[in-house]
C-alpha cells in the first residue's frame, strides 16, 4: 500500500512540476512566482512541436494514468473524493481519445505561434477541460 501511495505521489508531482500551488496565506510577489516557474522544467509548446507523435502520445498517456490512479483511489476511498485538479481533468477529458488530445494541442500551438511558451498542461486545461466542466477546482466558479 505504501508503494502505491509513493507512486501516486511521484506521478502527481511529476505532472505538476511546472506549477506551484501556494498553501500559505501569504501572497508571494509575481516576480518571485515567475522565478520559481523558470527554475522548473515545463513541457511547453516549443518542446512539444519538436516531439515525435509517439512522444506526444506517451506524455498524454502519462497524464491519463495519473488521472486514472486518482479516480480509482477516490472510488476505493470515498474520503479522497474532492474537486481537485485531477478530478476536474478526468471530468473534462472523459471519453476523449489520446490522439484527439494530441491533435488539439498541435492545433492550438499552430494557431497560436506566439504562445509557444505556454505549458502543454495549461493548454489541455484551458482548451479542453475548462470548456467541459461545470465548476472549477474546489468547486469554485470557473475563472477563479
Amino acid at each position: 500500500m505504501k508503494a502505491r501511495k509513493m507512486i501516486l505521489l511521484c506521478c502527481v508531482l511529476a505532472l505538476f512540476a511546472g506549477r506551484s500551488v501556494e498553501a500559505s496565506a501569504e501572497e508571494k510577489s509575481q516576480e518571485s512566482l515567475s522565478q520559481k516557474q523558470e527554475e522548473r522544467p515545463v513541457l511547453t509548446g516549443e518542446v512539444w512541436q519538436k516531439m515525435t507523435s509517439d512522444e506526444k502520445v506517451a506524455f498524454i498517456w502519462g497524464v491519463g494514468h495519473i488521472v486514472t490512479i486518482e479516480h480509482q483511489s477516490a472510488e476505493r476511498y470515498p474520503a479522497l473524493k474532492r474537486a481537485s485538479v485531477v478530478a476536474k481533468m478526468a471530468e473534462g477529458l472523459t471519453g476523449v481519445p489520446m490522439n484527439t488530445i494530441v491533435d488539439e494541442i498541435d492545433k492550438y500551438y499552430q494557431e497560436n505561434p506566439d504562445d509557444l511558451a505556454a505549458p502543454v498542461i495549461e493548454v489541455i486545461w484551458d482548451e479542453m477541460v475548462k470548456p467541459k466542466i461545470k465548476s472549477g477546482v474546489a468547486d469554485l466558479p470557473l475563472g477563479q
